[in-house]
Protein backbone atom coordinates (compact mmCIF):
# COMPACT_ATOMS: atom_id res chain seq x y z
CA UNK A 1 0.00 0.00 0.00
CA UNK A 2 1.14 3.58 -0.67
CA UNK A 3 1.77 5.67 2.29
CA UNK A 4 -0.56 8.45 3.18
CA UNK A 5 0.53 11.16 5.63
CA UNK A 6 -1.58 12.25 8.18
CA UNK A 7 -2.52 15.89 8.70
CA UNK A 8 -3.55 17.09 12.27
CA UNK A 9 -7.18 19.25 12.84
CA UNK A 10 -7.75 22.35 13.48
CA UNK A 11 -8.73 21.25 17.06
CA UNK A 12 -5.35 18.58 17.42
CA UNK A 13 -3.41 21.97 16.69
CA UNK A 14 -5.39 24.12 18.89
CA UNK A 15 -4.56 21.55 21.98
CA UNK A 16 -1.13 21.84 21.31
CA UNK A 17 2.08 23.79 22.57
CA UNK A 18 5.31 24.35 22.10
CA UNK A 19 8.09 22.54 24.04
CA UNK A 20 8.54 24.76 27.01
CA UNK A 21 12.42 25.11 28.16
CA UNK A 22 13.46 22.60 30.48
CA UNK A 23 14.83 23.28 34.02
CA UNK A 24 18.67 22.42 34.31
CA UNK A 25 19.25 19.52 36.52
CA UNK A 26 19.85 21.52 39.59
CA UNK A 27 16.91 23.36 39.15
CA UNK A 28 14.99 19.86 38.61
CA UNK A 29 16.74 18.27 42.36
CA UNK A 30 16.12 21.47 43.89
CA UNK A 31 12.25 21.47 43.29
CA UNK A 32 12.04 17.81 43.55
CA UNK A 33 13.97 17.60 47.10
CA UNK A 34 11.51 20.28 48.35
CA UNK A 35 8.54 18.49 47.48
CA UNK A 36 10.02 14.82 48.57
CA UNK A 37 10.71 16.15 51.91
CA UNK A 38 14.80 17.07 51.59
CA UNK A 39 15.15 13.92 49.67
CA UNK A 40 17.10 13.67 46.27
CA UNK A 41 16.88 9.94 45.46
CA UNK A 42 14.39 9.80 42.14
CA UNK A 43 15.25 12.83 40.90
CA UNK A 44 16.53 11.15 37.31
CA UNK A 45 13.74 9.17 37.02
CA UNK A 46 11.21 12.47 37.86
CA UNK A 47 12.99 14.46 35.29
CA UNK A 48 12.45 12.21 32.71
CA UNK A 49 8.80 11.51 33.25
CA UNK A 50 8.18 15.65 32.82
CA UNK A 51 10.28 15.63 29.95
CA UNK A 52 8.08 13.05 28.64
CA UNK A 53 4.71 14.37 29.74
CA UNK A 54 6.21 17.88 28.17
CA UNK A 55 6.56 15.95 24.70
CA UNK A 56 3.16 14.40 24.52
CA UNK A 57 1.70 18.12 24.19
CA UNK A 58 3.76 19.05 20.40
CA UNK A 59 2.83 19.09 17.68
CA UNK A 60 5.37 17.01 16.74
CA UNK A 61 4.32 14.16 19.22
CA UNK A 62 0.53 14.21 17.75
CA UNK A 63 1.90 13.95 14.59
CA UNK A 64 3.69 11.33 15.11
CA UNK A 65 1.26 9.13 17.27
CA UNK A 66 -1.08 9.64 14.51
CA UNK A 67 0.76 8.86 11.60
CA UNK A 68 2.09 5.41 13.52
CA UNK A 69 -1.79 4.59 13.46
CA UNK A 70 -2.24 5.17 10.02
CA UNK A 71 0.59 3.44 8.84
CA UNK A 72 -0.10 0.37 10.92
CA UNK A 73 -3.46 0.37 9.96
CA UNK A 74 -2.24 0.43 6.39
CA UNK A 75 0.15 -2.41 6.83
CA UNK A 76 3.64 -0.83 6.40
CA UNK A 77 6.43 -1.51 7.84
CA UNK A 78 7.73 0.60 10.88
CA UNK A 79 9.95 3.43 10.17
CA UNK A 80 11.92 6.60 12.16
CA UNK A 81 12.67 8.82 9.57
CA UNK A 82 12.98 12.07 11.77
CA UNK A 83 15.41 13.45 14.05
CA UNK A 84 13.13 14.95 16.48
CA UNK A 85 12.47 12.67 19.41
CA UNK A 86 9.33 14.11 20.05
CA UNK A 87 7.83 12.67 16.64
CA UNK A 88 9.97 9.22 17.01
CA UNK A 89 8.39 8.56 20.16
CA UNK A 90 4.84 9.59 19.52
CA UNK A 91 5.35 7.45 16.08
CA UNK A 92 6.32 4.37 18.41
CA UNK A 93 3.41 4.86 20.20
CA UNK A 94 1.41 5.15 18.01
CA UNK A 95 2.62 2.30 15.60
CA UNK A 96 2.53 -0.32 18.36
CA UNK A 97 -0.56 0.95 20.79
CA UNK A 98 -2.98 1.16 17.09
CA UNK A 99 -5.01 -2.26 17.98
CA UNK A 100 -5.45 -1.78 21.69
CA UNK A 101 -6.20 2.27 20.98
CA UNK A 102 -8.70 1.56 17.90
CA UNK A 103 -10.88 -0.85 20.23
CA UNK A 104 -11.41 2.63 22.64
CA UNK A 105 -12.18 4.94 19.29
CA UNK A 106 -15.90 5.10 19.09
CA UNK A 107 -17.88 3.95 15.55
CA UNK A 108 -17.98 7.45 14.37
CA UNK A 109 -14.22 7.92 14.95
CA UNK A 110 -13.63 4.65 13.76
CA UNK A 111 -15.62 5.37 10.54
CA UNK A 112 -13.96 8.41 9.95
CA UNK A 113 -10.72 7.49 10.26
CA UNK A 114 -11.14 4.08 7.75
CA UNK A 115 -13.20 6.58 4.96
CA UNK A 116 -10.13 9.27 4.85
CA UNK A 117 -6.69 6.72 5.25
CA UNK A 118 -8.06 3.19 4.54
CA UNK A 119 -9.42 3.41 1.51
CA UNK A 120 -7.66 4.27 -1.82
Amino acid sequence: MERKMYQLTEKQLNRCAPMPELPTDEEFKTGWKKSHHGKTRGWGMGKRNHILSLMTNTPEYQRGIWQGRVDKARGLPYSEERNESAYNLGYFRGYTDYESNRRGWDNNTQQRFDDEYLTD
